[in-house]
């Protein structure tokens, strides 16, 4: 492999689902590309939204400069987590602005609309194998905002999958709001009309890009969660067993 890429993991990734982040390599292999994880700490993002600009500096410039160095020879950066991706790319920029943060945001790219852009481009790996199942997609919030709908398109080139359902609305976690005490009734509220919808979808898999609102989602329908990169990835291991059969 000689295409070198940047992966920003973010919190969710590294804490919580681990699996993404596994998914996620193992999927830029297949696609030729050799990942390089730097050392970073949270976007900032969560310490942003809740009025603590000190500790959102103090993060945002180590993951700029970090990030910026690992991407120097021209390699783009990549990240799987929704909110990460906009704070790195667009939110952080008018509080911490630096050579450094210009210089990473424009070489940020959300995961799925780095490998549509390949497909577009005849560089993606097609190896899919049959996955014969039903697919209920909530387009994340920080996704939405900046037009991105990139996982649809991505999940709609695997053979037999079927996304019945793509939703728009907001789950009700908006972050840390959701898993506070006070705002719990309000949360719930919100996410009502999602829940319902994935219920009467009667699909097999949720999958969103972003990992609180797959924790909402969860919590409320009991459903399984999938970051869109866990489902490429289960595709390439299917066609590998056809293969190997």
């Amino acid at each position: 492999m000689t295409k070198k890429i940047v992966y920003y993991t973010g919190c969710f990734a590294d804490y919580y689902g681990p699996d993404i982040g596994k998914s996620f390599v193992e999927v830029m292999e297949k696609n030729g590309f050799e990942v390089i994880v730097p050392d970073t700490k949270c976007c900032g993002m969560p310490q942003m939204a809740n009025s603590n600009l000190k500790g959102a500096r103090k993060n945002f410039e180590f993951n700029t400069r970090v990030l910026a160095k690992a991407a120097s020879p021209g390699y783009d950066i990549l990240s799987t987590c929704p909110s990460c991706n906009m704070m790195l790319r667009r939110e952080g920029l008018p509080f911490f602005d630096s050579e450094e943060a210009r210089f990473v945001a424009s070489r940020v790219y959300d995961a799925c609309e780095y490998l549509l852009r390949l497909h577009g481009e005849g560089k993606f790996n097609m190896d899919f194998g049959s996955m014969p199942i039903r697919v209920f997609y909530h387009n994340p919030c920080h996704l939405r905002v900046q037009n991105l709908t990139a996982a649809v398109d991505l999940m709609k080139l695997i053979p037999d999958l079927d996304v019945v359902k793509v939703n728009l609305n907001c789950c009700g976690m908006g972050g840390s709001y959701g898993m506070k005490k006070q705002n719990y009734d309000r949360s719930k509220e919100i996410a009502q009309k999602i829940w319902d919808e994935v219920k009467a979808a009667h699909v097999d898999v949720v999958a969103t890009d972003c990992g609180g609102c797959g924790l909402q989602v969860q919590a409320g329908t009991g459903a399984k969660i999938m970051h869109p990169l866990m489902v490429l990835n289960q595709a390439y291991k299917a066609f590998k067993a056809r293969e190997a059969a």
